[in-house]
């Protein structure tokens, strides 16, 4: 063995000795990057093993057992790889997690003019008007008949028919107009919100902090 990698075999079987693992696989490491004997594999396997490391000591003892050592390395390696595998068969089994699904990304919020309340408003205000135009229409259809009315009691009958036209009408384009006005109110609300969904985006540059609310 070179005589600079048997110093650091040497060190690291004082620190096994010593039960200082860590130091004894850092130098059995440096020993056989110097010159790649079998000792350190036996020894820094052993390290391993002490230290808890079975996973990693089982594959030193495989490399050792590859160089072809005397049989009672060989038997003394076994006895070590069967106290890996009892200790290994008694932890319990690794769990991988899976990682949780990502969120779906968040859909763009709709747009103010298609939102389906304000269309419902507005459809049934516009249809609100149409009716009460509708009914204004024929109650002075009904007045001007209540005017070539040939008796008085005719007169009377016409002129009823189109006052209740009349508060027909009346009635309707209230709703209508109402309807228009709530529609109006849903429109600037979501519109509103939307406007707050889109975040604050900033951005900077040379000398500059910019930003939209």
């Amino acid at each position: 063995m070179r005589p600079e990698a048997q110093a650091l075999y040497d060190r690291a079987l004082g620190a096994f000795g010593a039960r200082d693992y860590a130091s004894a696989i850092r130098d059995t490491e440096a020993g056989y990057a110097l010159d790649p004997r079998r000792e350190f594999l036996f020894t820094e396997a052993q390290a391993k093993r002490l230290s808890g490391d079975c996973r990693g000591a089982v594959v030193l003892y495989e490399r050792f057992l590859t160089t072809r050592p005397p049989q009672v390395q060989v038997d003394a390696t076994h006895i070590a790889l069967a106290r890996c595998a009892q200790e290994l068969a008694s932890r319990p089994p690794l769990v991988v997690m899976a990682p949780a699904p990502a969120a779906p990304p968040r859909p763009p919020p709709a747009r103010w003019w298609r939102d389906p309340w304000g269309l419902t408003l507005s459809a049934a205000g516009l249809a609100g008007l149409g009716a009460g135009l509708g009914w204004f229409l024929a109650a002075e259809a009904a007045r001007a008949d209540a005017q070539g009315a040939a008796t008085y009691a005719g007169y009377q009958a016409r002129w009823s028919t189109a006052e209740s036209r009349r508060d027909v009408a009346l009635v309707a384009a209230a709703v209508g107009g109402a309807a228009l006005i709530a529609a109006g109110a849903r429109f600037a609300i979501v519109r509103r919100h939307a406007r707050r969904a889109e975040g604050l985006t900033l951005w900077v540059g040379p000398g500059a902090l910019g930003g939209t609310f």
